[in-house]
């Protein structure tokens, strides 16, 4: 039975390395402040969320640790900053309508975590993408923000107008260091997946950031270099 909560705020809620199943609510107008899930440096330790919505809601201060996401949907985030997710995985989340400030990271403990802490991790998260048929739905997401890092982007459903794949056979031909990015931060971008010794990257040109035009741009660019896959 679905768990409703309305207008609800939810303050300084902390789940560490529980191992705790969170399933089968909706959330409807909460607000979550100074809030945690999954806060573990422990592979088998991690929590999971499964079969939840969130429509409308509003975060601050929040982070989203080494959670195993499924059955997901985040339709409208008010994020107020940057809302941080740090070696979670996912399966089926579907983020939708106006979104805030969203990254992605790989990192464990907003990279804090000891080299065979972090190795544990990738290995985990390495293996659970290969059971996964798709990981998020962006295609309908209006972002601010949005920073996507080490989820494959294969497993990703993306808008093809506004959000682009760059593989790494790609990016190593290094036909996009020749073309005009400086009104954009994907030259950054690309440099940092390649640094990071990721397969591909998904760039998302954010709808909502006031530089929304600048950065599409970027994106055709990149395609019309060869560099960003075509859809």
């Amino acid at each position: 039975m679905t768990k409703i909560f309305t207008n609800r705020e939810f303050l300084d809620f902390y789940n560490g390395s529980s191992k705790k199943l969170f399933q089968d609510c909706d959330f409807n107008r909460c607000h979550f402040i100074n809030c945690a899930v999954s806060s573990t440096t422990k592979p088998k330790r991690r929590s999971t969320a499964r079969n939840i919505t969130f429509r409308q809601c509003e975060v601050t201060g929040c982070l989203i640790d080494t959670v195993i996401a499924e059955d997901i949907l985040i339709d409208g985030l008010k994020t107020n900053g940057l809302l941080q997710s740090w070696a979670a995985v996912f399966k089926h989340v579907v983020i939708q309508g106006n979104i805030g400030e969203i990254m992605i990271s790989p990192l464990v403990a907003t990279g804090m975590a000891k080299p065979e802490e972090q190795a544990a991790f990738d290995e985990a998260n390495a293996a659970y993408y290969q059971t996964v048929d798709w990981a998020l739905d962006i295609s309908e997401a209006r972002f601010v923000e949005c920073d996507i890092r080490n989820v494959p982007a294969r497993l990703i459903r993306r808008d093809p107008h506004s959000q682009a794949v760059v593989t790494r056979e790609k990016a190593l031909l290094g036909a996009w260091k020749q073309l005009d990015l400086s009104d954009t931060y994907w030259a950054e971008w690309i440099q940092l997946f390649l640094d990071a010794g990721e397969p591909d990257v998904v760039l998302v040109a954010p709808k909502r950031h006031p530089r929304y035009w600048v950065l599409l741009d970027g994106i055709k660019k990149l395609r019309d270099a060869g560099v960003a896959e075509l859809d």
